[in-house]
């Protein structure tokens, strides 16, 4: 028994011991076979997909890419550890224990690694030493965007990004630290994919490109940043890239959006009703006949000539690889209705990058291109004055009008007359046809070389143009009112303009890195040639009949103002122990807007970073993630806005109705300009002071600005002595303007777990500028017009204004051109006006957030603009009552007022009707849902739904429409055409 015993327990260890190793042997084989893992890889703070991330079987040559989506696949053991990398993300490492893997990786101090394009090259971020922002697509404002510079509104500190008008298709004026110039351009310089935009049409171009398109925006606020440009850099550089092409796989991107556009800001006037009972209470007073021409109606002008606009965009795009060829194309078209009646927008885009990389990498190509056809029906926006103007009590249509069925005003005798301009805003509206249509090109190639013999050198070329055409029509009917012309008015132009801008830019590029004394070199020469030519075309008018309009032919058919500038420039950077960087520009432009003893100007930079946080002191921190330390100096210059020939004497063509008879026919007369042989640059010397910081691995990160622009020979247009020159007034160099202020950026992720996740960005910049001298005859103030209620004098901001302090009567309303005799002369004259506030905003704040559950993402953007104040004068007083036939409507400040005749000089230039225009505007609130790969596709599909309001809501004391709009000379009479609210639905669709 007990030696059965023992040999079943041999037969029983034996039995374990085989069962082990075959256990082992099987987890060996399935370790050793591959197996597919699927995942998705995803920001940990935003929950958005990250395309392009680098996943790598570690310990082998086995990898691919994340795709659009920022789901994979790939090939992999058990076992085996995945490596995610991705710029600006940490390296992840992930154990393959499952066939499904999703990966969330997290920003850190890594981030600062990211590459930041520069003046004609890159940089990585922690090597920065001049003031640049950079933003990408994954921070780029929400919601329904029409025009691209709406993607990085509000979202830089410093820089002020306005609307011109709520006009479709109008673009946006941008102001870097509150402009350097008085009279001559503001506008930043703007750089797409290489391709330098003429700065007259700078800001414009970013309204003909598709928003769908771009992928990042480059500012570049101090001259140690932009004086590589020289003097086309004065006002800041905004370089732009383009979304590229980046593998092999075939990916298509569909995106369409809808939204509907109201206007939700009208000038408070009076109804028919109001109307009618004022009319009779002045009636009683005057004595005159006043209700004999009114109506019986209460028609609101303004609710009839706005309506809601619908926008529809669709946006298709495709983009891949063929070896080594990446490409991506992409197709756009928008429809946008103006909610000013009968105003449209369409806009159809085409864009085509190649990128190929050939010769193990040496050569790098990029081949842009861009289509443009705008085509326009523009809304004439002197109906919104007209609306709020025109009498309340009378009726849109009128069966009896001749004038196309709308009723008009007529004289005594009931002939057709314009009375001072005041008619049918309605038919101002409808009866005029203004078209305008511009087709675009924008096009460059780019060789990069390095070189095989001498790889530390590259060799680029870049190459491009820029080339737009424009034609217009205007149709009035021969029934138009105010016309007055029988026939009607039937005129065009096709083209009305061309532009050919061309470029030719060469660069040499030197970088080594001397281990042995820790240093780093790089160091770049170019050369750089701008040619811009305009050809103006000029056609004559004809009539609904084809008859020519007396006076409307021209002597030429064109004229084609011109200009050059050829640049040379220079850089060297210098990084020792990767903390402490250097660097230094120079560019020397030669420009043939001057004349040759003042045509180049030299203008240089020095800027240095000390990386603080990379000390040994601090390379421990768990707190300090990021601290570094930046100076800046540089000189930039402007040539920008003044005209071409100034410092030589030309002629003008007159008016083509005023000729003169010699011999048996008649000529177009022509008039001399005034001319400025010693007009020079305009130059401006930027002092920066900047720290940037990341706290706790960049949750908390952020930078702190400090800035003195000082501007010497400013260009102004100044009035002239009558007979010195042959105009009133000239473009010269007057005196110097001073801007200094400050400015703080932050960014926070309060909380960030898996399935939520809160961001935070905050924005602030100050500004305050100062005229120091101006150098005209002496004089310290210089009017911006004639009869201007603003001003430029020393010692004040730039835009003051300059009014009478009004009178007010003991309740506080103010008494008729009642002004407060300021030096007690007895006489109200110009002696007594005072210089009160400025047009230019202070304050700058731009405050976003963004809430991520799971798949849902709500974001919002908030900006103020504060320290700024507008003239708004409107029509207040009962003037128009009394004004014989026509029967003016009036503001409802008139109760307030009570004012009754409009001639009163003084009165138009009473701080009376001065008011604080500082507000608090809520820009967008945005709903977002992923519905993630609805397809089901191996290689991933995505399909995301939105919703988003536009415009939301305006907090200000400012009575006359939207503070914000960029009212002309600071004033504002209640025409202005605002940005709307607008209501949007979007779906995106990848696969």
């Amino acid at each position: 028994m007990m030696f059965s015993t023992l040999k079943d327990k041999k037969k029983l260890k034996e039995k374990v011991y085989l069962f082990v190793l075959a256990n082992f042997l099987s987890i060996t084989i399935l370790n050793a076979q591959d197996i597919t893992v699927t995942g998705k890889v995803v920001d940990i703070k935003t929950s958005e997909s990250l395309p392009g991330v680098s996943i790598l079987v570690k310990g082998t040559t086995q990898g691919t890419v994340s795709e659009f989506d920022g789901t994979y696949t790939i090939k992999a053991k058990n076992g085996d550890f995945l490596v995610f990398s991705y710029l600006g993300y940490q390296t992840k490492e992930v154990k393959v224990s499952s066939t499904i893997l999703n990966v969330s990786l997290e920003e850190s101090a890594e981030s600062l690694d990211e590459i930041v394009l520069i003046g004609y090259g890159s940089s990585k971020k922690k090597d920065l030493t001049g003031s640049v922002t950079r933003v990408t697509e994954k921070d780029f404002q929400v919601g329904f965007v029409t025009n691209a510079e709406q993607l990085i509104a509000n979202k830089i500190p410093g820089v002020q990004i306005t609307p011109v008008s709520g006009r479709p298709g109008a673009g946006s004026s941008f102001l870097i630290r509150g402009g350097a110039s008085l009279g001559a351009s503001n506008n930043p310089l703007f750089v797409i994919d290489g391709n330098p935009i003429g700065l007259a049409d700078g800001p414009g171009i970013l309204s003909a490109l598709n928003p769908e398109d771009i992928a990042s925006f480059s500012v570049l606020k101090d001259a140690a940043a932009a004086a590589i440009y020289g003097s086309r850099g004065s006002n800041g550089v905004i370089l732009i890239t383009t979304k590229k092409g980046t593998s092999n796989e075939l990916k298509f991107s569909l995106s369409t959006k809808a939204s509907i556009s109201q206007n939700f800001l009208t000038q408070s006037v009076l109804t028919g009703d109001q109307f009618r009972e004022v009319a009779k209470r002045a009636e009683l007073v005057s004595g005159a006949s006043i209700l004999t021409n009114l109506g019986n109606e209460n028609t609101d002008w303004q609710d009839e000539i706005f309506q809601n606009a619908l926008t529809t965009e669709t946006s298709f795009s495709i983009s891949g690889g063929i070896k080594n060829l990446p490409y991506r194309l992409s197709l756009g078209y928008l429809d946008q209705d103006g909610t000013l009646r009968t105003g449209n927008f369409k806009r159809t885009t085409a864009t085509l990058n190649i990128n190929p990389v050939l010769f193990d990498g040496h050569l790098k190509i990029n081949l842009n291109v861009k289509g443009i056809l705008q085509d326009q029906r523009i809304a004439d926006e002197g109906a919104i004055f007209t609306a709020t103007t025109f009498d309340p009590t009378q009726p849109v249509l009128d069966e009896n009008s001749p004038f196309g069925g709308y009723w008009q005003y007529l004289d005594f005798a009931s002939n057709p007359a314009v009375l001072g301009g005041h008619f049918n805003p309605v038919a101002k509206l409808e009866q005029v046809q203004n078209n305008t249509k511009n087709l675009r090109s924008i096009g460059n190639i780019q060789l990069d070389y390095k070189l095989h013999f001498f790889p530390d050198v590259r060799v680029n070329l870049n190459t491009g143009y820029d080339i737009a055409e424009s034609s217009w029509s205007y149709f009035t009917p021969a029934d138009y009112f105010p016309a007055n012309i029988s026939n009607g008015n039937n005129s065009s132009g096709d083209p009305g303009s061309k532009t050919e801008n061309i470029f030719l830019e060469a660069t040499l590029n030197y970088t080594k890195e001397i281990k042995s004394i820790k240093s780093k070199v790089d160091a770049l020469a170019g050369y750089s040639y701008n040619d811009f030519k305009t050809t103006n075309y000029f056609y004559p008018s004809f009539d609904v009949d084809g008859n020519l309009q007396p006076g409307s032919e021209p002597n030429f058919d064109f004229d084609i103002p011109q200009n050059t500038l050829i640049s040379y420039f220079g850089r060297l950077i210098y990084t020792f122990d990767e903390k402490y960087i250097v660097t230094g520009t120079i560019r020397t432009d030669g420009s043939s807007r001057f004349s040759q003893n003042n045509r180049w100007g030299v203008f240089p930079s020095v800027s240095a970073a000390w990386k603080i946080s990379d000390e040994k002191f601090l390379e421990d921190s768990k707190t300090i993630s990021n601290l570094k330390l930046r100076l800046g100096y540089g000189v930039t210059g402007q040539q920008e806005g003044i005209g071409n020939y100034g410092y030589i004497p030309i002629y003008n063509l007159g008016e083509a109705f005023i000729q003169y008879p010699i011999g048996n026919g008649f000529v177009q007369g022509v008039n001399p300009t005034a001319t400025d042989r010693n007009r020079k640059w305009e130059q401006s010397t930027t002092y920066n002071v900047g720290i940037d910081w990341g706290l706790f691995n960049n949750r908390i990160s952020g930078s702190f600005e400090v800035y003195l622009r000082e501007t010497e020979d400013l260009l102004n247009n100044v009035s002239i002595p009558s007979g010195t020159d042959f105009a009133n007034n000239i473009t010269k160099n007057i005196g110097s303007l001073e801007n200094r202020g400050f400015e703080l950026k932050l960014d926070a992720t309060p909380i960030q777990s898996k399935d939520f996740n809160w961001y935070l960005g905050f924005n602030y910049g100050y500004n305050e500028n100062e005229i120091t001298s101006l150098s005209e005859d002496n004089d310290s103030s210089v009017g911006l017009f004639n009869g201007s209620i603003l001003v430029n004098t020393v010692g004040f901001q730039r835009n003051t204004f300059y009014l009478y302090r009004q009178v007010y009567d003991a309740n506080g309303n103010p008494i008729e051109d009642q002004m407060v005799d300021i030096n007690q002369d007895g006489t109200i004259n110009e002696q007594d006006r005072y210089r009160s506030e400025s047009s230019v905003p202070r304050h700058n704040i731009g405050f976003n957030t963004t809430f991520n559950y799971k798949k849902l993402s709500l974001n919002m953007a908030f900006h103020a603009n504060l320290g700024h104040y507008i003239f708004f004068k409107p029509n207040d007083n009962l003037a128009s009552i009394y004004d014989g036939i026509f029967r003016g409507n009036v503001h409802t400040d008139y109760f307030d007022t009570l004012f009754t005749q409009s001639g009163n000089a003084n009165q138009g230039f009473s701080d009376h009707y001065l008011q604080n225009a500082s507000f608090l505007k809520m820009d967008n609130i945005s709903l977002n849902y992923d519905l993630g790969n609805v397809l089901n596709s191996k290689k991933g599909s995505n399909l995301a739904l939105s919703a988003s309001v536009q415009n939301v809501f305006i907090l200000t004391d400012f009575e006359g429409g939207d503070p914000e709009s960029p009212f002309n000379f600071g004033s504002n009479f209640g025409g202005n055409y605002t940005a709307p609210r607008t209501f949007s639905l979007a779906l995106n669709f990848n696969f």
